[in-house]
């Protein structure tokens, strides 16, 4: 077998060598994350799993959903890692990443301007660019939003939307809906953890968007 950094050699050489390599370079450093050598030392974990978060990143929607799929129910995934999966992830799996973020504390900052996130979910025929601005996200995240009600519910959330206007924007902005799948929509929005949206929202961030303007407040 061999050793840690001859292995870390023969990783880093697979994704220097192009986008094409990336799925094999992804099975390759999950399979050996998710069967750790008993040999390596636990040190060297935390170098094979950053790479792998920059190689799922460069991912398609596919070979992320397929790659999440092996990650599920794994408590020694880092939650960094687990974040990347879960616009991909299945809806346990989201629900699993929330709580790990709720479970790390407390998280503040950032909120959305309610009034103009309104605003626009009223007189936009799209509602993600406007969405993606007003909260702080990749452009990919808020259009992953308007199509899945799990992640709209996370985005919304983490960013500080309320309760009403989330009710609204999901009337206003989202497809025809029956009174019963809004009120599930509303159900959902309710059980997203408030600090693991947050912590998830901050990731986003981090990795392409930006810290929505301070709402000003009334005099």
């Amino acid at each position: 077998m061999p050793t840690p950094k001859e292995r870390l050699t023969h990783l880093l050489e697979l994704a220097a060598s192009g986008a094409g390599e990336h799925g094999a370079l992804a099975v390759e450093l999950a399979d050996l994350l998710l069967d750790w050598p008993a040999q390596y030392p636990a040190a060297m974990r935390a170098t094979f799993e950053a790479l792998l978060e920059k190689v799922v990143r460069e991912m398609d929607a596919d070979g992320r959903a397929a790659l999440a799929a092996r990650f599920e129910g794994r408590n020694d995934a880092p939650l960094a890692l687990l974040n990347e999966f879960f616009l991909d992830a299945a809806p346990a799996m989201k629900d699993t990443i929330l709580a790990r973020g709720e479970a790390a504390g407390p998280v503040a900052g950032g909120d959305v301007d309610c009034a103009a996130l309104l605003t626009a979910s009223r007189t936009s025929k799209d509602l993600a660019p406007s969405l993606a601005q007003l909260t702080g996200v990749p452009d990919g995240v808020a259009a992953a939003a308007m199509a899945d009600a799990h992640t709209l519910c996370t985005l919304t959330k983490g960013a500080g939307v309320n309760r009403a206007t989330f009710s609204a924007i999901a009337i206003l902005a989202g497809p025809a809906r029956s009174v019963e799948e809004n009120f599930a929509m509303l159900t959902l929005f309710d059980h997203v953890p408030e600090n693991g949206a947050r912590r998830l929202v901050q990731f986003w961030r981090a990795r392409g968007g930006c810290v929505p303007a301070p709402v000003e407040q009334a005099a």
